[in-house]
């Protein structure tokens, strides 16, 4: 009789847990995908484009072209270089498709400023700012996929300073 009763327990706790995983499985929690499909557009391109500006003392900027190079990739927004926080010697790139529409514009700050930051002697930072006459600058774009020219011209004048046609690599 006892081992009649401990048979009886033994189903009745393997019943349970077997009702419990069950029920377990069957409520599971499903997994919702509440993801928003990207649009594709082909792959995301990046061009870095180098060059070099100088300036003449009467204020008049000349540029030539370096070099280019089209890696894959994707630019997060940065909202400081947006055209409408350009100032006085600022340049602004766009982007031109086979038909001459502008497609995209960005903006490129000042590559002749360049502000150096150094320890004092009382151990505090300070910030000095050089004008430069000449250097060589790399800026990198987002690149559109029916980009065929990429024209630097100044902000402040508008005056086109370089065209750079587009070669995919």
């Amino acid at each position: 009789m006892i081992l009649n009763s401990f048979a009886k327990k033994r189903h009745i706790i393997t019943f349970s847990i077997g009702t419990l995983l069950l029920f377990l499985c069957a409520c599971g929690i499903k997994k919702q995908n509440n993801e928003v499909p990207i649009k594709d557009e082909g792959h995301s391109k990046i061009i870095f484009l180098t060059y070099i500006l100088s300036e003449a003392p009467s204020g008049e900027r000349s540029m030539s072209f370096v070099s280019q190079k089209i890696v894959d990739g994707q630019i997060k927004n940065n909202s400081s270089y947006a055209i409408k926080n350009g100032s006085e010697g600022d340049l602004i790139c766009s982007q031109f498709d086979n038909q001459s529409k502008l497609i995209g514009r960005s903006l490129i700050k000042n590559p002749l400023k360049k502000t150096v930051e150094s320890l004092t002697p009382s151990r505090s930072l300070e910030s000095t700012s050089f004008k430069l006459q000449k250097t060589k600058f790399s800026t990198r774009i987002a690149l559109k996929s029916k980009t065929k020219t990429i024209t630097i011209s100044n902000f402040s004048t508008s005056e086109k300073l370089i065209s750079t046609k587009i070669t995919l690599e």
